[in-house]
């Protein structure tokens, strides 16, 4: 039977090895931060990109890409509420708000994917006069659906491109943001949106301009996610679109955005894929003029 002392000595042991670990290992502070799987069929699905943005930021906290195993790891981020944005080419993308995210702690957020054609875009729920397009961008896939009841002159023109094949080779090339918009209140608040056009190649072959539909007549309101047409006179809306990421009713009928208050021409709203429209505005600029433009790769109707 053991003595007493030998009894102390172990028990001594024991607190030393809680405190300290092992011989030989060096204690670590746990990471902060958000990781998990990504699936699709429930399999494991490699190559997915990930991004944490914090609450009222529009800047990536972190980023990562998922392995083999489909595992990915968002660390160290400060603690603090964050969205988590997946995508990956061929795949309806995913957000996921609201996370909150404790010091020292990792939480675990796991994901599952569909393909794009099955539980994907087939589930994107179009009103009645809605066509959807699916623009592909070598940052992922933004589906609009473009209301050809409230603003049929103007969709009908954007579809004649879309048809026609012009927004293929097109790219976005403006972005507007915090950094790099001077606001000029009540008239020109702080705006953000994507532009994007045509193919330049294919701008000799543009369709005339069309006349401008204002919100007063369709009943459409530039909020977060509407699609809109680029202007300069009210009559010279041609092929140049926009996607807006805040809600802007300065763009309205009545708003002073431009100076003669006629407001622009929305015609659709986005319906899957407006954090790859962030992911879009977030590239790199100069000026205004996303350096270099993200490539349209493909515009079709779903």
């Amino acid at each position: 039977m053991p003595s007493s002392l030998a009894i102390l000595r172990f028990l001594g042991f024991l607190w030393f090895l809680g405190f300290s670990g092992f011989p030989g290992q060096t204690a670590q502070t746990p990471a902060t931060g958000i990781g998990g799987v990504v699936t699709a069929a429930s399999k494991p699905l490699a190559g997915v990109s990930v991004q944490a943005v914090r609450a009222g930021s529009t800047v990536a906290a972190a980023t990562a890409t998922t392995g083999a195993d489909g595992r990915y790891q968002l660390a160290p981020i400060a603690q603090g509420v964050y969205r988590v944005e997946y995508s990956l080419a061929g795949f309806d993308p995913q957000t996921r708000t609201g996370v909150v995210v404790f010091d020292k702690t990792i939480v675990e957020l796991n994901v599952a994917l569909a393909r794009l054609g099955t539980a994907g875009a087939g589930t994107l729920s179009a009103r009645p006069g809605e066509v959807i397009v699916r623009l592909e961008t070598t940052l992922g896939y933004i589906f609009i659906a473009v209301d050809t009841t409230h603003a049929p002159v103007t969709a009908a023109n954007f579809l004649k491109y879309v048809d026609g094949g012009f927004y293929d080779g097109g790219r976005f090339h403006r972005a507007t943001r915090p950094d790099n918009y001077q606001a000029a209140p009540p008239n020109r608040p702080m705006m953000e949106i994507i532009q994007g056009g045509i193919n330049p190649d294919r701008r000799s072959g543009a369709f005339p301009a069309i006349p401008l539909e204002r919100t007063s007549v369709t009943g459409l309101k530039h909020v977060r996610g509407v699609v809109s047409m680029a202007r300069g006179t009210a009559d010279s809306a041609t092929s140049d679109f926009f996607i807006l990421l805040d809600d802007q009713p300065s763009l309205d009928f009545g708003g002073m955005r431009f100076d003669d208050g006629q407001g622009a021409a929305a015609f659709g709203r986005v319906l899957s894929g407006i954090e790859i429209v962030r992911r879009i505005q977030q590239q790199p600029v100069q000026g205004q003029n996303l350096t270099p433009p993200v490539p349209i790769v493909a515009a079709k109707r779903q």
